[in-house]
Order: C-alpha cells, then sequence, then structure tokens
C-alpha cells in the first residue's frame, strides 16, 4: 500500500502479456469492503525486462476493450514507445 493504493503484479508469459484469465482472476469489483475496487491496469511498451519485447496492437486492444468493460483505466508506460512504433 503506497499513497492509498493498492498494487498487485501479475506475472506475464515470455512475450511481456498477461493472460486474460489471470487479470479476469485479479479484478476485484467495489461490492466487497476487504479488497480495494480495481481501477488501473499498467502495461510496458517495449518490455525492458524481455529484452525488448513489442505488445501487438490487437493485444493493447483487448486490454482497453476489457478495462472498458469493468469501468478502468490503462496506462501504457512510453519511455520506449517509439522502438514500439518502429516494430510494429
Amino acid at each position: 500500500n503506497l499513497a492509498g493504493l493498492s498494487c498487485k503484479q501479475i506475472p506475464e508469459d515470455e512475450n511481456a502479456m498477461f493472460s486474460m484469465d489471470d487479470i479476469r482472476d485479479s479484478y476485484f469489483s467495489d461490492n466487497d469492503d476487504h479488497y480495494a475496487k480495481s481501477t488501473l491496469i499498467c502495461l510496458e511498451n517495449t518490455h525492458n525486462m524481455l529484452g525488448g519485447v513489442v505488445l501487438p496492437a490487437s493485444y493493447i486492444s483487448s486490454i482497453g476493450k476489457m478495462t472498458q468493460e469493468r469501468d478502468m483505466k490503462v496506462h501504457i508506460d512510453g519511455a520506449r514507445i517509439m522502438n514500439a512504433a518502429v516494430a510494429l
């Protein structure tokens, strides 16, 4: 817990992608006082620790759709966004 935020890291695969099931299983709605409501998912593109793996646009879109359905936001770390743009 940092500044009132609760974080949960979801393991990614060798392509820097979260499984949709893991994301769904990690989501908390606002109906349980024991857990903070999930409001944000953060992606890294390109993924530094996995050698610069680029997330496919279709994957980012599917994450975006899932978060919209759950009234969540998406943050994409853009420190190497130009690398990702060139790769796509």
